[in-house]
């Protein structure tokens, strides 16, 4: 797994509002600040599409 075959994922409002509840739950079990980053995979698969969008 190589970083360049990654891109930050675009989310709709909706993603984003679940990530940040999952963040605000995982500061609450943990009492650390988390921070949770949305990547794309952007590599190709081997029939050259890209995979998941």
């Amino acid at each position: 797994m190589d970083m360049k075959d990654f891109s930050v994922a675009k989310l709709s409002e909706d993603a984003l509002d679940k990530v940040k509840s999952v963040e605000s739950e995982l500061r609450q079990q943990t009492a650390d600040d988390i921070v949770l980053i949305a990547y794309k995979n952007t590599e190709s698969n081997p029939e050259g599409e890209s995979r998941n969008g």
